[in-house]
């Protein structure tokens, strides 16, 4: 009769235990909240750019400055990397024609890892144009059309900001 008590508390602790084991094994589900389409991302470029030596296509680093919060949460944290695309490139021509250059951001991962794609007006820059004096010393001197104009520059460290496109659900 012992063994048999024995065996009755045996099987239901090893019923129990293997309840626990099952339970804690699932992570319990966390909170969800929705980043809002429009909610300003504040944005710096990690490189230096120069029409000179970009190219069409070209992916571009950005840093996020500070926290981005929604629901007094953060969604995605300061220092997060986003990528932007270079979308435009005019190299500097003799005849003193400017160069240009133009990204556009492009989309960054939120704390989840989940993608969130953004929107905004992106960063460009002109270089100098020369054209009106390369235009003068060839009239003068026949040798003005060899001027160049100037590289378009865009910093590392210039500050931009870009906008959430849709809601995105950011679990946490």
């Amino acid at each position: 009769m012992f063994t048999k008590i024995n065996s009755v508390y045996f099987k239901s602790t090893a019923v129990l235990m293997a309840c626990a084991m099952l339970l804690m094994s699932f992570t319990m589900p966390g909170e969800t909240v929705v980043l809002k389409a429009g909610t300003v991302i504040p944005l710096e470029l990690t490189s230096t750019l120069s029409s000179k030596t970009a190219r069409a296509g070209q992916i571009v680093s950005f840093r996020v400055t500070s926290d981005v919060k929604a629901d007094n949460k953060t969604v995605i944290a300061a220092g997060t990397m986003a990528q932007g695309q270079v979308t435009h490139v005019k190299k500097s021509n003799l005849l003193g024609i400017q160069g240009e250059l133009e990204v556009n951001i492009q989309s960054i991962n939120a704390v989840d890892g989940s993608v969130v794609y953004l929107s905004g007006n992106g960063i460009n820059d002109e270089g100098s144009n020369n054209m009106v004096i390369s235009i003068v010393l060839t009239v003068l001197c026949l040798f003005g059309f060899l001027i160049n104009g100037g590289n378009a520059e865009i910093p590392a460290g210039t500050q931009c900001n870009a906008m959430v496109m849709s809601n995105a659900e950011i679990n946490l």
